[in-house]
């Protein structure tokens, strides 16, 4: 694995620890009974960055690019996972 793509994975594996962080906080907000609009906001925050995730793995060549050099636009990912 080049320097670069050692860096890019650390990357995804650091926003996947802060992605498993935000979900063990919903389970704890719903194990002490928190309001829910506090949990459903905390739910889109996870949803956002699970889908900004998928953005990442896409543009870093870790799934679609890895036999071509096809240039994916960050534009049409974001269509793909519904981000604004």
């Amino acid at each position: 694995m080049t320097n670069k793509k050692t860096e890019q994975a650390k990357k995804i594996i650091d926003r996947i620890s802060r992605i498993e962080g935000q979900i063990k906080g919903i389970k704890k907000m719903v194990e002490s009974k928190t309001e829910c609009v506090d949990v459903i906001t905390q739910i889109n925050a996870a949803r956002q960055a699970l889908a900004m995730l998928g953005i990442e793995l896409l543009k870093n060549d870790f799934i679609c690019k890895k036999e071509s050099n096809i240039e994916i636009d960050e534009k049409y990912l974001k269509t793909l996972f519904k981000i604004k």
